[in-house]
């Protein structure tokens, strides 16, 4: 028997020739294909999240995990081909979007979702490039142009759905309301943070080794305070436990302090202006 380290050498020769074979049917398949317009013959599915959503071929139909189903005659754009031992692989981005509803408190929102799909092709291991666009043609029309793919009798015309009358109207109250929401969430945490500091400071003891903590717990918080606004209205803080008695009294209510101060600072530049 030869040793494990032969056996692996003679694998990896014997599959430099399918790799090799899958590397040049990948080009000439790209050569063709990338960039094109095509419209797809099955039915295809896609839960329009920005990732390639695996739709398998089996036979003339397509099986898919993706919640969003689409019809036959669907218009995409070929972004590229990727062949394997066995397998052929097409990503396709669909030509229109869809409109996703969301609740935002009182409102109705409408997101414009891009769909994308991977369509995985099973070919034999060792077909050549005519024997994997015959395959191909199977399942994706072919056309020089996104107007003549368009113009073919198998598309099945379908566009993005227009928003609701009046949505641009909605669109500006929702910004006011926003914002106004955005205010009252900074001025609460600010009267938080106000809160917390005027009841350190009613506990400030005047003893020599609760204020050298509480110098010593200032200087190590005045820094800690970071992030964006919404990262600030999330914001908590715990103080560093050190030393004993006293002074780390004193070093935690001075941590306490300095990043409550800091937030308040930052908290300022937080408020929006409203539409």
């Amino acid at each position: 028997m030869a040793p494990p380290n032969a056996r692996l050498a003679l694998a990896l020769l014997l599959s430099l020739p399918i790799a090799a074979h899958a590397a040049s049917l990948e080009d000439t398949l790209n050569s063709h294909w990338k960039g094109g317009w095509a419209v797809v013959k099955v039915p295809i599915s896609s839960s329009c999240d920005g990732f390639y959503n695996d739709n398998e071929v089996v036979g003339n139909r397509v099986d898919s995990k993706a919640r969003r189903r689409f019809d036959a005659g669907e218009l995409v754009r070929v972004e590229r081909v990727g062949a394997k031992r066995g397998r052929v692989d097409v990503f396709l981005d669909l030509a229109e979007a869809i409109l996703e509803e969301r609740r935002d408190g009182p409102f109705t929102l409408y997101d414009t979702l891009n769909c994308r799909i991977q369509l995985r092709v099973p070919i034999p291991e060792r077909a050549d490039a005519g024997g994997a666009e015959a395959r191909l043609a199977e399942l994706l029309e072919m056309h020089g142009s996104e107007r003549e793919a368009e113009a073919s009798s198998a598309w099945n015309g379908r566009r993005r759905e227009p928003f609701p009358e009046g949505y641009e109207q909605t669109l500006a109250a929702y910004e006011s309301w926003k914002a106004a929401q955005t205010n009252v969430a900074v001025q609460e945490r600010m009267e938080r943070a106000i809160d917390e500091a005027a009841r350190i400071n009613d506990r400030v003891r005047s003893d020599p080794k609760y204020l050298e903590g509480f110098a010593a717990g200032v200087d190590r918080a005045k820094d800690r305070v970071h992030g964006d606004c919404p990262g600030l209205l999330r914001s908590s803080f715990s103080p560093e436990g050190k030393g004993d008695g006293d002074w780390k009294r004193g070093y935690e209510d001075g941590q306490r302090l300095a990043w409550n101060l800091e937030l308040l600072r930052r908290l300022k530049d937080c408020f929006v202006p409203v539409p």
